[in-house]
This record gives structure tokens, C-alpha cells and sequence, in this order.
């Protein structure tokens, strides 16, 4: 019988603190792929969430705090060819002024990529891991990834890869539009897989380079959607999101506050810095609208709304995205999803689905799309809500995207 391999796996969160929620799904269906995980994390207090963690994980923290000695050690690497080669690709290829910032950036993930190879080959002595049956995964394609093509190039590590989903795969997004060292992570690492279409095309510009595949994210939803629509006349708008300014959560507001439809009520799932002048901005502009701050939830918790609540439609408002866990979770829960045509959302949402809007919208035609949704016939919702309980299970359904790429992992 073949030994089961061991994953190791870097990211941000999971599982003790909030975010990175949907990782849950993927270890849910990837754990029983590996004889052993171990989770290589910041250093952070457990928090109750009760977050899914199999018997076979197993957690590495380091210290979150970047020290003087972090920086000193991490010095003699602004005169190496990966530094150098970085910052004359930056500057001649994408045309980026050599800004203090720029050497900032390109510093601080040296550093902190260095941090994580003392971890890593801590980890690698102390379990005597068998590197030829190891597995090295970073959830981002950030300084974590940084690490992992380090310890490729060094050949301390034989099989590695990192997923890549929005914020780390568009420089546009960013001050400057720079995203460090990615020409030498994908040629460095075994695969790259972008969440997207999208991103695999942004990738392109670094590298025309077979290792940049697709993998898409999956939504776990046994629930069954609700095609029923009651007889309370009540309709109800959900979104799910972070409150930044990314997310555009004030254009939600005054998109709602200009529908001409009574008895509304709109659904906030999610946290952020903004949430005290969010909810003071709601105040003010929805006076005929019931709302509501769900906060920061487990994804079941939001399932279970869907499930037991008939929203006539979900939004996101995005200024940019991957593809948004949020919208799959929609989709999975049969409720047509408004959304901006930005990053790989267009692989999500449809005009048989729901609605793409552009990026850049004026309130009052989409304010006005939704109320000629709304007011159509009922036959007619019930056809966007039985496509987009389809299209999940043909393109985001959790257990069968995750099952593939748990096989990719094991055939490296």
C-alpha cells in the first residue's frame, strides 16, 4: 500500500482566528488525501468559531513581529541577483519609478519570507520530514509563496505550489500597482494555481509559463435551495463582505435607498474598519428600509439564513475581486447575484444567473434593473433561481473541485 503524503501547508487564519472561512470547505475534502497537515501560521489567539479542524492537522506558529535581527539577517539580500533581477524586471518591464517604496516592499517580503524558512526548516528537522513525500502549499500567492520558490531554488524543498485568488494576483489594486518577485515564484514553484481565468491571464505578464493552471474554489451546501417564494410580499437583499472601502458597501446603501419597491429589507453578512460609519450612513439614507449588520459569521451560519430565509437577490459591488466565496455561496443557495464585472467575477455571474454590471455604474439604471427583476414574474425569478443553484453545482460545487485538486497535489 502506498504511505499517504504530508501537506504543509501556509496561510493566514485557519484555523484558530477569523478569516479564511472558506478554507474550511477545502480541508473538509483534502485532509483524508494526506496522512498529516501541518498548518504554519502567525503567531494568534485561538478564537471559538468552531472552525473545522480533522485529527490529522497539526499547528506551527511564528512569531508575528518583524525585529531589528529580521532585518539585519534579511540585509545582504538587497545585493543579490533575486533582488537586483526583480528590480530591473520592475522597473523595464512595468515601468514603475524606483521609489523608496519600492525597495520597501521588495525588503519586507524578504524578510518576512525569511522568517518562514527558519520556520520551515525547524519544521522540516523536528519531523524529519520526507521531502519526496512532502507537499509545500501556500494558500497566497504573497510573501508565503516567496518563501516556498526560496526554498525551491535552494532545492530544500522538492514539491511546492500556491493558490492565487485577488489582491495577491492584480497589482492594480495596490499602491503602487506592484506586486513583488511573482516572475520568480511561478518559474520557481512546481504549479501556481490562480482561483480564476482572470488571473491566470494577469499572470501572463510575469510569465508565459505552463505551472500557471486554474483551480477553482467550491462551496460545501447540502441545503436545499428555496424556489418557493412566500406569500408576505417581503423582499430581502443580502451581501457578504468585508467593510473596506474595496467593497463598496456605501453604493449597496444608496442602490437600495433608490428602489422603488416597499417592503425591503437588506442583509449585511461581514465586518471591517468601517462598520461604525457604515451603519450611521445606512441610518441616514435607508429611513424606509429595514437592515441589518449580521457581522462576522461562520460560512453555516450564512448558509443556514439562505435556507431558511427566501432572498430575492445577493450584491457585491466590488471595485475589484477574485472570484468572491460569497457569491459561490449565493449561487449554491439557488439566489441570482447583481454583480460588478471586475476580476474573475464573470466566471461566476451571467445574464441567465443574474446581472453583470460594469465597474464603473450609475446608481439609478442599477437600482432600476433590480426593480424590473423584482416586479417580473414570478416564472421568470424562479428561472435565474434554478440556473444559479445549476451553475454552482456545475462549477463551484466544493467536494468535486476539491477532490481534483487534491489528485493534482498528490501527482507532482
Amino acid at each position: 500500500m502506498t504511505k499517504k503524503k504530508t501537506l504543509v501547508l501556509l496561510c493566514d487564519s485557519y484555523p484558530l482566528s477569523a478569516g479564511e472561512f472558506f478554507l474550511d470547505d477545502e480541508i473538509k475534502i483534502i485532509h483524508s488525501h494526506f496522512e498529516k497537515i501541518y498548518v504554519v501560521i502567525k503567531e494568534q489567539e485561538k478564537q471559538e468559531l468552531k472552525r473545522f479542524t480533522p485529527n490529522n492537522i497539526e499547528i506551527t506558529k511564528y512569531k508575528s513581529q518583524i525585529t531589528t535581527k529580521d532585518k539585519f539577517r534579511a540585509l545582504p539580500k538587497i545585493f543579490s541577483i533575486l533582488f537586483i533581477s526583480e528590480l530591473f524586471h520592475t522597473i523595464f518591464k512595468f515601468k514603475i519609478a524606483p521609489k523608496p517604496i519600492l525597495f520597501k516592499i521588495m525588503f519586507m517580503d524578504i524578510v518576512k519570507s525569511g522568517q518562514i524558512i527558519y520556520e520551515l526548516n525547524n519544521l522540516i528537522g523536528i519531523q524529519d520530514l520526507d521531502l519526496n513525500n512532502t507537499i509545500f502549499y501556500s494558500y497566497w500567492h504573497d510573501y508565503r509563496a516567496l518563501t516556498l520558490a526560496r526554498l525551491s531554488k535552494q532545492n530544500k524543498v522538492i514539491k511546492a505550489i500556491a493558490r492565487a485568488h485577488g489582491w495577491d494576483v492584480f497589482a492594480n489594486r495596490h499602491d503602487p500597482p506592484y506586486l513583488p518577485f511573482k516572475k520568480f515564484i511561478i518559474n520557481n514553484l512546481c504549479a501556481t494555481y490562480s482561483i480564476s481565468e482572470a488571473g491566470r491571464e494577469e499572470f501572463y505578464n510575469y510569465s508565459l509559463n505552463e505551472k500557471i493552471k486554474v483551480s477553482k474554489l467550491g462551496k460545501i451546501n447540502n441545503r436545499i435551495p428555496l424556489y418557493d417564494k412566500p406569500d408576505d410580499n417581503k423582499i430581502i437583499i443580502c451581501s457578504c463582505s468585508n467593510i473596506i472601502p474595496l467593497k463598496r458597501i456605501d453604493k449597496i446603501i444608496d442602490m437600495v435607498s433608490n428602489l422603488n419597491i416597499a417592503n425591503i429589507s437588506w442583509v449585511h453578512f461581514g465586518g471591517g474598519y468601517l462598520i461604525e460609519e457604515t451603519v450611521e450612513y445606512a441610518k441616514e439614507k435607508l429611513k424606509k428600509v429595514q437592515f441589518e449588520f449580521k457581522g462576522i459569521v461562520p460560512n453555516n451560519t450564512i448558509l443556514d439564513f439562505y435556507a431558511d430565509n427566501y432572498v430575492d437577490l445577493f450584491v457585491n459591488l466590488s471595485e475589484s475581486e477574485g472570484i468572491p466565496v460569497s457569491i459561490m455561496e449565493a449561487l449554491s443557495a439557488g439566489i441570482p447575484v447583481l454583480a460588478t464585472d471586475v476580476g474573475g467575477t464573470a466566471e461566476a455571474v451571467n445574464d441567465k444567473n443574474g446581472f453583470l454590471i460594469s465597474k464603473i455604474f450609475d446608481v439609478l439604471e442599477v437600482a432600476t434593473i433590480i426593480e424590473n427583476y423584482l416586479q417580473s414574474s414570478y416564472e421568470n425569478q424562479l428561472k435565474y433561481r434554478k440556473n444559479a443553484y445549476n451553475f454552482w453545482k456545475q462549477n463551484f460545487e466544493a467536494t468535486k473541485n476539491y477532490t481534483q485538486f487534491a489528485n493534482e497535489l498528490l501527482n507532482l
